[in-house]
């Protein structure tokens, strides 16, 4: 991972589970496999982005891998990204166990990683935008959008909350409540420790990095599913994004 100045916010902060813990992320994807049907999540995306053979798809916060590993599968080459070396490692390993040579593993966030402009055919990020503060939410979309091929797509997958409950702390206590036991303390740090937004913030975030939303799919809110394309080029002033046609 690059060294980031002294003023960058550190992406390896953790709240909650510790990915520094091999044993640990092991756990991590039993207890999410108890309550997410990852495979079909993952068929959902690809099937969504419905891209060409062999387009080359950038993932932040690929975790234990198993949306870079089902994109390879479906023939695309992946560079994926996490500030865990632990996490990295595991899912290293699981691609080599599966054959899979199409994925570059690679130690680096939202606000580290390095390309080249207009190096990949689309984007993915599948709840990993919550650990940074609004204001570097901002920073890390307009690195995505510099990353992208003119048209290209980027695929949000988060905790978002609606502005239309005019009571939050409602919307909180049912997105606690309605999680596993064993993964109510982590949802309890989401919402007390963590910086998921409110759905008016994050569309705004999103346009002024110069993202057009294509669909936005909320059925399963919290978890709130965005599809944007780039516009434009990437912006260099706030105003930028007001002015593409």
């Amino acid at each position: 991972m690059s060294e980031r100045p002294s003023w960058q916010w550190d992406e390896t902060r953790q709240v909650g589970t510790d990915y520094a813990d091999v044993a640990e992320v092991e756990r991590y994807e039993k207890r999410m496999g108890e309550f997410r049907d990852l495979p079909a999540e993952d068929a959902a995306i690809l099937e969504t982005l419905a891209l060409p053979d062999r387009s080359h798809i950038l993932e932040i916060g690929t975790g234990t891998g198993h949306f870079a590993r089902a994109a390879a599968r479906a023939g695309h080459r992946v560079t994926a990204l996490d500030t865990s070396p632990a996490m990295l490692r595991y899912a290293e390993d699981r691609a080599k166990s599966e054959g899979l040579t199409g994925i570059e593993f690679r130690l680096a966030g939202f606000l580290t990683f390095r390309a080249a402009t207009g190096s990949f055919d689309a984007a993915v990020s599948v709840a990993v935008l919550h650990h940074l503060p609004d204001l570097w939410k901002a920073v890390a979309l307009h690195n995505i959008h510099r990353v992208l091929k003119p048209g290209g797509q980027f695929l949000l997958r988060d905790v978002v909350f609606s502005s239309k409950d005019r009571d939050p702390g409602s919307q909180f206590t049912t997105f606690v409540d309605a999680m596993p036991e064993a993964m109510r303390e982590n949802a309890v740090n989401h919402i007390a420790r963590e910086f998921s937004t409110f759905d008016w913030i994050m569309e705004g975030l999103l346009t002024q990095a110069c993202f057009a939303i294509q669909h936005v799919v909320d059925s399963q809110a919290p978890l709130v599913e965005y599809l944007v394309k780039t516009v434009g080029v990437a912006p260099t002033s706030q105003v930028d994004c007001w002015t593409v046609t």
